[in-house]
């Protein structure tokens, strides 16, 4: 068992139904930054007038529960935000990414933003069964990345080739970078046209 759980069991901190102190955080369940000060606190002996709470929170927007101990978050927070106009199957990849570096897999994230490349290059023109390498040429060759935005995509092939061939253990910022950056494709190639198709539509309606 791990020091938490031996703590309650030993009895130096336990839950406690009141003296819940508000405190801010990104749900993980809807997304939303919230402060909250309902749920179930845990109460540490060791801590005199603490000025931190500790325990499950009830997210204010979804009501769903969170728990909070120090710098644990149970769920942790999906990075990145949700992109609209995304084709089912690269938006699924997209969100499994968020939900690895929620789960604190950010290796996992890594590989599946290298796989949502793939993804992207062969919903937008690309053939199947290339090698990464060439769905990412794709991609800078028929300007579906911007200029400025080469070298993200030659880093994100370098974090997928080490996590694939190495024994590599990425970090969360590797994690946040490469959500960033797929976040911004997915942005560019598919929700800011979807957003300006709508609204021709309703101009021509």
């Amino acid at each position: 068992m791990n020091v938490f759980t031996n703590n309650i069991i030993d009895g130096y901190i336990r839950w406690n139904k009141n003296n819940m102190i508000s405190k801010n955080f990104t749900c993980g369940y809807c997304g939303a930054y919230v402060s909250s000060d309902k749920g179930m606190p845990l109460v540490d002996q060791g801590r005199v007038n603490p000025t931190e709470s500790i325990g499950v929170y009830i997210c204010t927007n979804c009501y769903m529960p969170t728990f909070i101990y120090d710098d644990i978050q149970v769920p942790g927070n999906r990075y990145g935000v949700a992109v609209s106009g995304v084709p089912k199957d690269v938006n699924d990849v997209y969100e499994e990414a968020r939900s690895c570096y929620g789960a604190n897999a950010f290796t996992g994230v890594v590989l599946l933003c290298r796989k949502l490349l793939m993804h992207v290059a062969v919903d937008l023109g690309a053939k199947d069964n290339l090698k990464f390498v060439e769905y990412v040429n794709y991609l800078n060759e028929n300007h579906f990345v911007s200029v400025k935005s080469h070298d993200w995509v030659d880093q994100i092939r370098k974090y997928g080739n080490e996590a694939t061939h190495e024994i590599q253990v990425n970090t969360k910022e590797d994690a946040q970078k490469i959500i960033k950056f797929c976040e911004m494709i997915l942005k560019m190639n598919y929700e800011y046209p979807s957003e300006i198709n709508d609204s021709n539509d309703g101009k021509n309606n």
